[in-house]
């Protein structure tokens, strides 16, 4: 095998690998509607590192109860958010904007399993 094609063999793999990496670094999100939400009987199930986004415009406000680990929930661009990163059950609630009902609180429950 020449010089050059054991270059271009080990610059491929060194970029297979940096995919490779790049793909498992990144956190898996999860984006929720209102109605999925309901569907979900207000449960959700994730994996330990993933991040949530509560992305419906008629979230009107999303929080966690204070509890050791638990991850803050921030008001972005595209919603809620927050990032789950340890196992455990986290309980909140939300509510709604529009509707009938706008001014009910909702439970909420995150179930964080490990990777």
């Amino acid at each position: 095998m020449s010089s050059l094609n054991r270059e271009v063999v080990f610059s491929l793999a060194v970029l297979m690998v940096a995919v490779a990496f790049s793909a498992t670094a990144a956190e898996p999100r999860l984006v929720v509607t209102v109605q999925e939400l309901i569907q979900r009987d207000h449960r959700i199930e994730v994996r330990a590192g993933t991040e949530v986004v509560w992305g419906d415009p008629h979230f009107d406000r999303v929080w966690l109860a204070p509890r050791e680990g638990a991850p803050t929930v921030e008001r972005t661009a595209q919603g809620f958010r927050a990032l789950f990163s340890k196992p455990g059950t986290y309980r909140g609630a939300f509510t709604v904007v529009g509707g009938h009902r706008s001014d009910d609180i909702y439970p909420l429950i995150v179930t964080v399993t490990e990777q």
